[in-house]
């Protein structure tokens, strides 16, 4: 297990600037959500110090309890030394504005499709006000379909779930808060 000197590093600045450092010395994969190191290190540290993820630079300078390091060191050494996703450390993965639930029973969502649903599916299923309903199947399928009733307002809409992992995480996951609706997660594959 690496040595993260907790005690050394005492502001948001000290530790974003070492998790960069070592998740590049380590040669992280990123993908889930984090396009670098920057951004990883920038979203473990605003959620595990219960900050808004998309405020970092002012709270840059402010100094951490003993407490919050020594989460902060745990949290980085499961990442670096284990290289478990970020996802998988948070319970948590975001495909736009939707966050899902995730844990280690199933694959972390990801999509670039996800990104063409509002108001980018047209050209494939006409105008929104058109579609009357939906069938999402997955299990290892597409599950940023899930997002369709919001997208287009869907009053008849069913979710065909393939997986007992992926209805059991669903079963258990909490509350998305206000305004962020709960999502499941597909099923990862058992190898």
């Amino acid at each position: 297990m690496s040595s993260i000197p907790a005690n050394e590093l005492e502001t948001v600045r000290d530790w974003l600037r070492y998790a960069i450092s070592r998740f590049g010395e380590m040669k992280l994969a990123f993908g889930h959500g984090s396009v670098d190191a920057y951004d990883e290190a920038a979203y473990l540290l605003l959620h595990a110090s219960h900050l808004p993820l998309d405020r970092l630079e002012p709270f840059l300078d402010a100094r951490l309890t003993q407490g919050e390091r020594q989460s902060l060191a745990h949290l980085f050494s499961r990442r670096i030394d284990d290289r478990v996703p970020a996802a998988y450390l948070t319970h948590e993965a975001w495909l736009g504005e939707f966050r899902f639930y995730v844990d280690e029973r199933v694959i972390i969502p990801r999509s670039f499709i996800a990104e063409l649903l509002p108001g980018g599916l047209e050209s494939y299923v006409g105008p929104a006000d058109g579609v009357k309903s939906a069938l999402d199947v997955y299990g290892d399928g597409l599950r940023q379909f899930a997002l369709l009733p919001r997208t287009y307002g869907l009053r008849f809409y069913r979710e065909l779930e393939q997986s007992r992992a992926g209805s059991a995480v669903a079963a258990e996951a909490p509350s998305a808060g206000p305004g962020r609706p709960r999502r499941r997660a597909r099923p990862r594959r058992k190898r």
